[in-house]
């Protein structure tokens, strides 16, 4: 009875000591006319396991959606993000167009160590010519192109 007691003593502070990986700490809620059109998206793309998506500012006040499927090699940023789009009792992952521009797609322990070597470091930029996309106004207004 004690071998059982010890063992189950040693699974909890084993299972205990793993590290949990957080998936969001900031979630969005996006307005619900955009909602209306991204469920609908989704639901004809049939694939919503791999999705993300990515927030740019087209102006003052017009924000552009995109609406990727990681079909590509790994995105830095997907993994990497702490944002989130909660849609259909789902979070999806979100990060920002300029997260591309202004940033490397490597960790920045490894960027540290890389200055002031001969080694290089990863700059990476995804093309979003046949992604869907939608453009809104902060108060929910679709914008037509």
């Amino acid at each position: 009875m004690k071998k059982y007691i010890l063992l189950l003593i040693f699974n909890l502070c084993l299972f205990s000591c793993y590290p949990q990986r957080s998936f969001s700490d900031i979630v969005y809620f996006l307005p619900s006319s955009v909602n209306e059109i991204l469920i609908k998206e989704i639901q004809k793309s049939g694939n919503n396991n791999d999705i993300y998506m990515v927030l740019d500012k087209e102006n003052t006040d017009t924000y552009i959606l995109y609406l990727s499927n990681n079909n590509s090699p790994k995105n830095f940023w997907k993994e990497h993000t702490n944002r989130a789009v909660f849609l259909q009792e789902k979070l999806i992952p979100l990060y920002f167009y300029s997260d591309e521009y202004f940033s490397f797609a490597e960790k920045g322990e490894d960027i540290l160590k890389k200055l002031g070597t001969e080694k290089g470091i990863k700059k990476v930029t995804y093309l979003r010519e046949n992604v869907f996309n939608i453009k809104f106004k902060l108060n929910g207004e679709i914008v037509d192109e």
